[in-house]
């Protein structure tokens, strides 16, 4: 990730929820990190926190693509996608 400053966009409990999210980003070229607490892998009775992390300045960007409504036609409105 380019920049040294991180902010956190979310939090989830599931790695597979993480993931989702993570491709998301991604895909609208968003750099970002999973962030796991390896606590909870070594006691599964913790409460899990994992997170994704993007650059400070990314952040706008990446909140906004969380906000978007995944029906295809709010997508092409949204994004103006041809």
């Amino acid at each position: 990730m380019k920049d040294r400053e991180f902010a956190t966009v979310a939090r989830f409990s599931s790695m597979e929820q993480a993931q989702v999210v993570k491709a998301m980003l991604d895909s609208m070229g968003v750099e970002n990190q999973i962030v796991n607490d390896i606590a909870a892998d070594i006691l599964p009775m913790l409460e899990r926190d994992i997170r994704i992390i993007v650059n400070t300045s990314d952040l706008p960007r990446a909140r906004e693509i969380m906000k978007a409504k995944f029906d295809k036609d709010s997508f092409k409105n949204a994004w103006k996608v041809q």
